[in-house]
């Protein structure tokens, strides 16, 4: 029972630092990580919950896709809505709505303002990658789970000393 308790808990250090990594190096390959802050897509993306982007053309973006896109007034936060509608012009605009809401967005969002398109989202672990792209979470991402994995090595190394130890006093004795 122990080993197996011991294997769950370092499968979750793994997954932990990968994740850290994983939210660090997204941004370099043209993805995002974000936490979902308003309720405008509850059901389908719920507050607190985690979104994956990849960056897509758009000419790729389609009618039902929920894409994020930046807001016209500068300093706000990202915007995850719903295409409801795509404007022909050169350059493309896009018709969105929160599934939430009750009226479309007022304003259409040029194609230079889509961030990309939503591939998936983890309910509940939104807050946890914001987190992790600060530098005390990436550290305690990296340096909490680095620290128990040495924790686990010197409690094996103390366990076979240890054990070296009784058979050389087994063998002293004469047992």
């Amino acid at each position: 029972m122990k080993k197996v308790v011991g294997n769950i808990g370092f499968a979750l250090v793994i997954l932990l630092m990968v994740a850290a990594v994983f939210t660090y190096l997204a941004p370099h390959l043209g993805w995002q990580v974000n936490a979902v802050l308003s309720g405008s897509m509850e059901p389908e993306l719920k507050v607190g919950g985690l979104v994956v982007t990849r960056p897509v053309e758009p000419e790729a973006i389609a009618v039902g896709d929920i894409i994020i896109f930046r807001p016209r007034a500068a300093g706000e936060n990202l915007i995850s809505h719903r295409v409801i509608g795509i404007e022909e012009h050169s350059p493309l605009y896009f018709k969105t709505k929160g599934d939430a809401n009750d009226d479309p967005d007022p304003l259409t969002v040029p194609a230079r303002n889509v961030v990309g398109k939503i591939c998936f989202h983890v309910p509940f672990m939104g807050y946890a990658a914001q987190f992790l792209k600060t530098t005390p979470g990436f550290l305690f991402a990296l340096v909490i789970p680095g620290l128990i994995i040495i924790a686990m090595d010197i409690m094996n190394i103390r366990r076979l000393f240890a054990e070296g130890r009784e058979e050389i006093r087994d063998k002293v004795v004469g047992r």
